[in-house]
């Protein structure tokens, strides 16, 4: 049998390699498709420099946290200000603390209101007179 039909000749390989680079050339992404994917950095230093341009971007950021966790408020001056609740109960149970305290507060105002005076027994006491009894009466019927 004859070896040379068996094998591709050196000349049809290096064709083959040419048209495979040349269609993996075509479908290559552009710079700006690279850049959208932070495959590259969009920036205009050079490639030499772009570990110092982050090292140093990465600096000043880390300064600026460093400034504003500084001038961040107390806690007791947030208090102070009512921004947060004066609380010694745990955050994960302050949620149930202010709903207990509304929940109080109602049955409080409720116990008041169910205890409060009627119109005629203000005008026995001589807190109301039977004319802003009558004026209470109508403004109900409204």
């Amino acid at each position: 049998m004859d070896s040379s039909v068996d094998q591709p000749k050196p000349e049809h390989l290096a064709q083959e390699r040419l048209n495979l680079m040349e269609r993996k050339i075509e479908r290559r992404p552009t710079r700006e498709e690279l850049e959208d994917h932070n495959v590259l950095r969009k920036t205009n230093v050079a490639p030499a420099l772009q570990a110092k341009e982050m090292e140093l971007q990465r600096s000043r950021l880390e300064d600026k946290l460093e400034h504003k966790l500084e001038a961040r408020p107390t806690r007791e001056e947030l208090e102070e200000r009512s921004v947060l609740k004066k609380s010694n109960v745990a955050p994960a149970l302050q949620a149930k603390e202010l709903e207990l305290e509304r929940s109080r507060l109602e049955d409080k105002l409720e116990h008041m209101l169910e205890r409060r005076p009627t119109a005629d027994e203000l005008v026995e006491q001589h807190i109301l007179t039977p004319e802003d009894e009558q004026a209470i009466g109508l403004a109900k019927e409204q």
